[in-house]
């Protein structure tokens, strides 16, 4: 067998060993559709759970697995030190895992909070699976606990975007542009954009979730959420703009 032969093959049973231990990982996209897809986050996970649930079973991907881990006011270096969350991580065979920070944390303590999404980035790489950071959005008034910092929604909007963007560059990991795309929509109609919040300006009401659903759908499944019939209960003029704006704004073929 020639020197040639040789170092063919040994490449290639490199290669399969890397992979198959995660050392290489392949991309979600060389492996098919995501079958499975894990959520760590907090309520504005919680939040979104049912409407990404609900409209994922209403496209064409209805098989797909999801699993949520929802703790209330929990930060991603909760879930790092958490060893409840990391074995799920490592077992669960995952395509993708999702990662939400507490809402301001990104935005007051932008170091604290790329620390902990590296170190779970690089355990789910480990696990094979791909990070998918959920970019969520600013606060419907500014964040009244620290008004200096963030005396509106643009203000704290714009922090959040650049932590999340930053954090997705370093890991080369996938960004769910939810913030941005609510961004989108105050701008485009204020009335609905307001109505994206329940009454604390906070947290998604009905129809932020279905927002930040068509924006998952879109980048999960590089799909064009403009096709989706589902509606997740909203006027369809209303749903219509919603899904528009995620075309647009999320890493989809379109």
């Amino acid at each position: 067998m020639s020197l040639k032969k040789i170092s063919a093959i040994l490449i290639v049973s490199f290669w399969a060993f890397a992979t198959s231990t995660g050392q290489i990982k392949k991309p979600a996209s060389e492996k098919g559709e995501p079958k499975k897809i894990l959520f760590v986050g907090n309520s504005y996970t919680g939040g979104i759970r049912k409407a990404v649930i609900q409209l994922i079973k209403a496209s064409p991907h209805p098989e797909t697995q999801l699993s949520f881990i929802t703790p209330g006011g929990k930060t991603l270096a909760f879930h790092l030190g958490n060893k409840a969350t990391v074995a799920k991580i490592r077992t669960g065979q995952f395509d993708f895992v999702v990662l939400q920070d507490q809402s301001q944390t990104p935005a007051i303590f932008p170091d604290r909070f790329k620390k902990a999404a590296v170190a779970l980035d690089r355990i789910i790489d480990q696990s094979g699976a791909q990070t998918v950071f959920y970019q969520t959005w600013g606060r419907r008034d500014g964040d009244k606990q620290n008004p200096k910092m963030f005396a509106d929604f643009a203000s704290m909007q714009k922090a959040l975007s650049k932590s999340y963007a930053s954090a997705a560059r370093t890991c080369k990991a996938t960004l769910a542009p939810v913030g941005d795309t609510w961004s989108a929509l105050r701008q485009k109609d204020p009335k609905l954009g307001f109505a994206l919040y329940r009454k604390d300006g906070s947290h998604p009401s009905e129809k932020g979730a279905y927002l930040a659903a068509c924006v998952f759908y879109a980048t999960f499944f590089k799909d064009d959420p403009r096709k989706l019939a589902f509606t997740g209960g909203l006027p369809e003029p209303e749903a219509k703009l919603i899904r528009e704006l995620a075309a647009k704004h999320a890493p989809s073929r379109r």
